[in-house]
Order: structure tokens, then C-alpha cells, then sequence
């Protein structure tokens, strides 16, 4: 047993009873105090570390490349899904009833094996429930990927705010 209760060794306790002493220590008793030099070691080691760096983070200072001109690009032979502000779905050019648009995706991506990703564009005006309907009914048609597609501020109105399709 590593501690054991002398009566000539070991310090006295609450109430002056006696704590049990390690063997290896003799009379010394049991240490009860942590060594924090260590601690005390990083802890000044860190200080002289963030004393030396934050100076230099205040002077830093990152700027953006500057925006070029963005226009939108031509998504060739990409599947686009629109829902206009009304929630009408759009494949194409094609409107297409709630009913049967998982059909009618299951349908085009049926000759696109190894092609499951879907362009999703709705009106800013939707619930968000509309457009997660869209989104369960195109994972319910096999789509693996759905991108959003916006239209980047300052480029004119939208195509569904001015009632043509999206």
C-alpha cells in the first residue's frame, strides 16, 4: 500500500489528525503544492509572443482584389428549374404543374446517367417553403447536386419580377 498511517509521520490534517505519508518520502509527508513554474514559463512566453505579433496585426490591413464587370454565364446544356413569383415551376421554357414535376425530372434525368445536377432559380418574393418543395422534389427525382443561381446586384431586374419566365 502506497500510503500508510504512521503515528511519527505524516502532517497533521483538519482537527489534528494525522495524513497518511508516502513510503518513498519518509517524514516528509505527502506534497500538496503544484509546481507552476512551468505555467509561469509559457504564460510569459505567450505574453512575449502576443506583444511582439498584435502590433503588427494592427497594421495589416487586407484589401479585395478590385470586382471586375460580372455577367452571367451561358449554362450550356445545363437543366434549369425556375419558380416564378405566382410558384409556377418552369423546366426550360416549359411550365410544368407541381403534380408532375418529379415525373418530369425523373424523366429528363433518366437519358443523363452520369449528370445529376440541377440550377435552381426562384423569385426573391417565395416563401422559403415553396422553394424547399422544389428542392425535396428534385432529390425525390434522383438530382444529387442543386446549385442557386442569382442574379448579382446592379444588373437590371430580375426575369421573374418582370413577369417573364425565370
Amino acid at each position: 500500500m502506497a500510503f500508510t498511517a504512521r503515528r511519527g509521520g505524516g502532517s497533521l490534517g483538519p482537527a489534528g489528525a494525522r495524513m497518511p505519508a508516502l513510503k518513498a518520502l519518509g517524514d516528509l509527508g505527502v506534497a500538496g503544492e503544484l509546481n507552476i513554474t512551468p505555467m509561469i514559463d509559457v504564460m510569459l512566453a505567450l505574453l512575449i509572443i502576443f506583444m511582439v505579433v498584435t502590433p503588427v496585426l494592427s497594421e495589416y490591413s487586407a484589401e479585395p482584389p478590385p470586382a471586375v464587370h460580372v455577367t452571367a454565364q451561358k449554362l450550356r446544356d445545363a437543366i434549369t428549374l425556375g419558380i416564378d413569383g405566382h410558384g409556377t415551376y418552369f423546366l426550360g421554357e416549359d411550365s410544368i404543374p407541381a403534380a408532375q414535376l418529379i415525373e418530369r425530372l425523373r424523366a429528363v434525368y433518366a437519358v443523363r446517367p452520369g449528370d445529376h445536377l440541377l440550377y435552381l432559380r426562384a423569385d426573391r418574393s417565395l416563401p422559403y417553403s415553396v422553394i424547399m418543395n422544389a428542392v425535396d422534389a428534385a432529390r425525390a427525382a434522383g438530382v444529387r447536386t442543386i446549385g442557386a443561381i442569382s442574379q448579382p446586384a446592379g444588373l437590371g431586374a430580375d426575369s421573374t419580377a418582370t413577369g417573364g419566365n425565370p
